[in-house]
């Protein structure tokens, strides 16, 4: 009898311990998931926050005016339910993009945005958006303990910034080496610099590298950095940061149409025009090919050999299939246009071609606008960099070889030496 009363005492003892333990478990689950959407929210934020600060940007390069241009200054206030696209101002901007990102004002989430020409205390800015996301979540194992309810959220400002030299590189790709150096390329920005890849050698070095960002800019990684040379990075990096996303993944690629011109191969000196370029572009000698300005779309890429040069100004290149090979030793001198849908864009890649543009043997750049190709990967080699840059590089991945390097601040309507966008806190 003794011995069934040690049982019966045995048994309930490990049934009240077995409920505690659940609910350890579950409130490890529930405080889990609460961290996950935490992050979320703070995704979404940082993306709102500099999506309304491009925006004002795009719309008043570095001589924001309040009412002006769709810009909105505001104190902090709930996103629309509703939101037209495009957006009427550039905080609705910030709105939709959160919304894209999951989070949206009503229900459970709450969404808001501010944002004036002043400048934030310690912080010189000529137009500072903020965006404030949150959410309640209904707890499930951690009930047990009276905690119904638990609400995460997170916030970002970004700026645009007064101007300076240099123009900020965004590295999109999430894991590798997705910004690789050998010889002695030298990049600098006075914007910032931000890596995404969680890679231990997110930037991989070789031979004497350098990046370099001034002006209070910081280099960012999601992972860490590793030489095997004498390559630096000054001052040091930020380590271990959030994920920076897309500024530009509100724009809209341009409509393709029907072709204007098909299989286009250069052999002479030659002029072109805006239009459909269906089959792509082939080059072959010494040719300089002029563009008058506007939008060319060019389905199947630009081959390039020879010693071809593009020269235009006010010129957008969107790349539908295809992007840019080289092996010759000419270049390219492009600006991009200061007014209408892409003022600011000179090369643009759709967003689900990965071709990439190459840049090799003894082939020049100098680009004066936005490069950008998040699914593409950018090559640089030989003596590929010149004096000029891209105000704003975002590229899937990047390497760079030979005597290249990225400098001096581009002067399109999206900063550079203007008025770089960038997070502030």
């Amino acid at each position: 009898m003794h011995s069934q009363n040690k049982r019966g005492q045995a048994l309930v003892m490990i049934t009240l311990s077995a409920v505690v333990i659940f609910a350890m478990l579950g409130l490890v689950v529930d405080i889990g998931w609460a961290h996950f959407r935490q992050r979320a929210a703070q995704a979404a934020a940082d993306g709102a926050a500099l999506a309304a600060a491009a925006n004002a940007a795009a719309s008043s390069p570095c001589n924001p005016a309040c009412g002006a241009n769709g810009l909105a200054c505001q104190a902090a206030t709930s996103c629309p339910s509703s939101i037209s696209d495009p957006p009427p101002n550039n905080l609705q901007a910030g709105c939709l993009y959160a919304k894209t990102n999951g989070f949206s004002n009503g229900g459970n989430q709450s969404v808001s945005m501010s944002g004036n020409v002043t400048s934030l205390t310690g912080v010189a800015t000529k137009y500072w958006a903020k965006a404030s996301v949150s959410e309640t979540q209904t707890e499930l194992f951690s009930a047990i303990f009276g905690n119904r309810f638990l609400t995460t959220g997170a916030s970002a400002v970004a700026a645009m910034m007064p101007g300076n030299n240099g123009g900020c590189i965004y590295v999109m790709d999430p894991s590798g080496s997705s910004v690789t150096f050998s010889g002695s390329p030298l990049v600098q920005s006075a914007c910032g610099i931000y890596i995404n890849s969680n890679s231990s050698a997110a930037v991989l070095m070789s031979g004497s590298p350098m990046i370099k960002t001034t002006g209070g800019a910081t280099t960012n990684i999601v992972g860490n950095w590793l030489s095997s040379g004498t390559g630096t990075i000054t001052p040091a990096p930020n380590l271990g940061v959030t994920a920076a996303v897309d500024p530009f993944a509100s724009m809209n690629p341009p409509a393709v149409g029907s072709c204007t011109y098909s299989n286009v191969v250069i052999s002479s000196n030659t002029t072109l025009n805006q239009g459909t370029y269906c089959g792509g572009i082939t080059t072959s000698g010494a040719e300089t090919i002029t563009l008058n300005p506007g939008l060319y779309i060019i389905k199947g890429g630009i081959t390039e050999s020879g010693s071809p040069t593009f020269n235009g100004s006010g010129v957008t290149l969107y790349f539908n299939t295809g992007g840019i090979t080289g092996s010759g030793s000419g270049g390219f001198n492009l600006s991009a246009p200061t007014s209408g849908t892409y003022q600011g864009i000179v090369l643009y890649e759709d967003r689900t071609d990965s071709s990439g543009i190459t840049l090799s043997g003894s082939t020049g750049t100098n680009v004066n606008g936005v490069v950008y190709m998040p699914k593409g990967n950018l090559t640089y080699s030989g003596d590929s960099g010149t004096s000029g840059v891209a105000t704003t590089l975002v590229v899937n991945n990047i390497i760079f070889s030979g005597d290249t390097y990225i400098n001096n601040a581009a002067t399109s309507a999206y900063g550079g030496s203007g008025c770089p966008v960038r997070l502030i806190q």
